[in-house]
């Protein structure tokens, strides 16, 4: 069956059931509602029928900026599309977007890949992507929130936050994660810490000093970490970033 284009109003329309996190970003749907009430609609949004209703395929934040705006209805493209051809089509529309950061294409495949039980295989397959980039992004889906935090405000290249991820003891990584996002690292920096941690065998042992006042009330908690020249305690605010007392270098 050939494709029909038409108006349909938007209480006709459902959200897609998996949408990028991006597609929600206030201060976007704001921009894109500016340049729509200014120029309209340039291209319509893609829509498959569901019963009475339509879901929508391809045009999410086109159709979210049209429910703000006030519009009754929509200019939408009618596909006959399966659950396969469906996804395949979003999958290509969300991940061709130029803002879209590592994190949102990570969770966005990561939850099309356990609700769909696909393979990155698979997902490299529907992309025509590389298996290796596939990979990436499901190590960035795995990463701690934190570092997820850090891709998304830019604290650190994708390549260096995955050389991060890859360090196996979680304090260790917490540590490194959060001196790069202060400090800055490349991405052949943070290989290096992966590659002289594995090497050596070394990791962080953090521990937690409360300071009281003379009525037992906690003040501040001070974390603590073994020096690596000495192996004696250093608070971690005044410690280099190999943990080294300032008297033993």
């Amino acid at each position: 069956m050939n494709d029909t284009t038409k108006n349909i109003s938007l209480d006709l329309i459902d959200d897609p059931k998996l949408a990028m996190r991006s597609d929600v970003d206030s201060d976007d749907i704001e921009e894109l509602c500016s340049s729509m009430r200014e120029i309209g609609l340039v291209e319509p949004i893609v829509v498959r029928p569901n019963g009475e209703r339509y879901e929508v395929i391809a045009g999410h934040r086109r159709t979210r900026a049209a429910r703000i705006l006030g519009w009754p209805v929509i200019l939408a493209v009618i596909k006959q599309a399966d659950d396969n051809d469906t996804l395949a089509m979003r999958l290509a529309e969300n991940l061709s977007r130029h803002n879209v950061d590592p994190v949102d294409e990570a969770c966005f495949i990561g939850e099309i890949m356990k609700t769909y039980s696909f393979t990155a295989n698979d997902v490299a397959e529907k992309l025509k992507r590389r298996l290796e980039w596939v990979e990436e992004r499901l190590e960035v889906f795995q990463m701690p929130q934190y570092m997820q935090q850090h891709l998304k405000l830019k604290k650190y290249p994708l390549g260096a936050a995955l050389w991060i991820s890859r360090i196996e003891n979680e304090a260790t990584k917490n540590y490194y994660a959060n001196w790069a996002a202060i400090n800055g690292v490349s991405v052949a920096g943070a290989k290096q810490w992966h590659d002289n941690l594995k090497a050596t065998n070394f990791n962080v042992d953090l521990t937690s000093v409360e300071i009281k006042d003379e009525g037992g009330q906690v003040q501040q908690v001070v974390k603590m970490i073994k020096c690596a020249a000495c192996h004696e305690d250093c608070e971690l605010s005044k410690a280099d970033s190999v943990w080294v007392h300032p008297t033993c270098h």
